[in-house]
């Protein structure tokens, strides 16, 4: 490895001198003007020519005889087309790139170096770590991925890094590994963090949070962050990251429910990636297409989009993106009647998330197994089994509810919050709704008191019909006000402390009776921390009844 000193060893004149081996210094033709090459087709993107001129490269670099300078070279150059291989959803080729990369940068840890030559090997480990990250975020090992995050993290005070790039990225991989984990509120807070203070990611960070914001219900706001994304890629020449913008923007359109334009942006991409060879973001559309071709009533076509975004998920070995994938297989099978293949859909989606930590995501399938079976109720008599069924139901539901509930608590922003509710609420109410069916009128009031966390209801607003109503989350007084002016908790007093960035912790345990521990909805509280690994009450203890002066 190159130590930036003068060579001062005495050299004999009178005897021929060995011709200095190639590749020269950093790294000198046809490396330089090689590499601009291949950056140039990345930014294009034309992935298989940035391929072809690295693969030409690392040719040449395997016929110099072996050293520290030439594996460092080998190195970079198996990075980059690591990189390369991870847009082009190649991820079986990268994860050989990466391994033989970090291999030869790593192997290189104890080679004296002068300071140029450290910084260089830091550089080149870094973006090979990056790449790694990325890799296994994508494959859906979210652990490995954080602990090769921090494996950089404690890598980057030693790196000179004036413009902040590789601090920048191994932020936007934390906020990329959050929003794997649906962890909206952190990654929305890490992102709108970094922004100010990381333009070289800029645009990537935009995006996200057009993303985030989406993904919580707040459809403009997510538009103008895709805006500003789109035009940051323009200016950079980026037209991959403007390709990207697209289906994002499909995906936000579809969660508005404006479907003729989620479709048209999708088919729109869809065309694009498959052109490319981008075949991993081909399927997340074929997943997103599914799912409009079942609400358009077109299960064939659903049906066949479903299998191929599967089949390719799993030939990329995405398998969170597979098990995505097999919730909407396991909805388009109970639609069949084949409640089999649901059942064996559902559960395999499970423990992918199961096994990754993705608990949230558990819940959304305990969720969707306990529509099934209420909606299964109403299409079928279950005669004698039918209270057996109604049990099964609520103790998959009312836990994967209160767990989608408290993740609002993740945000520090009001609005987010709010948005957040309005996707749990519906969850709720299904709980609601197998109460009542089962006709448990101490289950009724306890999910009431739990929604009121112990105090007087307030309803919202006064013309509901009787049959609607249902409590609102934290709305709630604990003395008389005027029927126009209510003060509630988490009404517009608490949106207004919380709008500037107040935490709201989760509501209290209710006690529901004097002289015993019994809280209200004690079993299924018990039930969703344990399955869900998430906070759902505080250790606050109020009791449902007014108390006495």
């Amino acid at each position: 490895m190159r130590n930036d000193e003068p060579d001062t060893e005495p050299q004999d004149a009178s005897r021929p001198q060995p011709q200095p081996q190639q590749p020269p210094t950093l790294y000198g033709e046809p490396f330089d003007s090689g590499f601009e090459r291949a950056e140039h087709h990345q930014l294009a993107p034309d992935l298989p020519a940035a391929q072809a001129v690295y693969a030409e490269l690392l040719a040449v670099a395997e016929s110099f005889e072996d050293s520290p300078d030439v594996r460092l070279l080998r190195g970079h150059l198996l990075s980059n087309i690591a990189a390369v291989q991870l847009t082009a959803t190649d991820l079986p080729g990268a994860g050989v790139s990466v391994q033989r990369a970090l291999g030869l940068v790593r192997g290189l840890a104890d080679v004296p170096m002068g300071p140029r030559g450290r910084q260089l090997w830091l550089e080149i480990l870094l973006k090979t770590l990056k790449a790694d990250a990325e890799l296994s975020r994508r494959t859906g090992d979210l652990d490995a991925a954080l602990a090769t995050v921090e494996e950089a993290a404690a890598l980057l005070p030693g790196f000179d890094d004036p413009e902040g790039l590789r601090t920048a990225e191994f932020g936007l991989a934390r906020v990329h590994l959050l929003l794997d984990r649906s962890e909206w509120g952190a990654a929305e807070e890490l992102a709108s963090a970094l922004l100010p203070t990381t333009p070289a990611i800029e645009s990537q960070l935009l995006d996200c949070l057009g993303v985030i914001c989406a993904s919580t219900g707040r459809v403009q706001p997510a538009e103008d962050w895709f805006a500003r994304a789109d035009e940051g890629y323009l200016a950079l020449g980026d037209t991959s990251g403007r390709q990207q913008v697209i289906s994002h923007r499909a995906y936000a359109a579809m969660r508005a429910g404006d479907l003729d334009r989620a479709e048209r942006l999708y088919a729109e991409a869809s065309a694009i990636f498959e052109r490319q060879g981008r075949f991993e973001d081909l399927a997340v559309c074929e997943q997103a297409r599914a799912f409009l071709a079942e609400h358009r009533d077109d299960p064939g076509r659903s049906e066949a989009l479903t299998a191929s975004s599967l089949a390719r998920f799993e030939q990329l070995g995405a398998m969170i993106a597979a098990a995505d994938t097999m919730l909407l297989g396991a909805r388009q099978a109970y639609e069949r009647g084949d409640i089999d293949e649901m059942k064996r859909l559902a559960q395999g989606a499970r423990d992918v998330y199961q096994e990754r930590a993705l608990y949230e995501r558990c819940a959304q399938v305990d969720l969707m197994l306990a529509r099934t079976l209420e909606d299964n109720l109403n299409r079928t008599d279950h005669g004698g089994h039918e209270r057996r069924s109604v049990d099964t139901a609520l103790s998959l539901a009312l836990p994967a509810a209160l767990a989608l509930e408290a993740a609002r608590y993740d945000f520090a922003g009001a609005h987010a919050r709010s948005q957040w509710l309005q996707l749990a609420d519906d969850a709720m109410r299904l709980a609601f709704r197998l109460a009542l069916r089962r006709q448990d009128q101490g289950l009724i009031f306890e999910l009431v008191e739990h929604r009121c966390a112990g105090a007087s209801l307030v309803l919202s607003p006064a013309d509901r019909m009787p049959q609607d109503v249902f409590p609102d989350a934290a709305m709630k007084t604990y003395a008389p006000a005027d029927d126009d002016s209510p003060m509630a908790l988490g009404g517009v007093a608490a949106e207004a402390a919380a709008s500037v960035g107040l935490r709201v912790a989760p509501p209290p345990r209710v006690r529901m009776a004097e002289g015993t521990g019994r809280t209200a909805l004690q079993e299924y509280i018990e039930a969703a921390e344990f399955r869900y690994h998430r906070r759902i009450v505080s250790e606050e203890e109020v009791p449902f009844w007014s108390p006495t002066n």
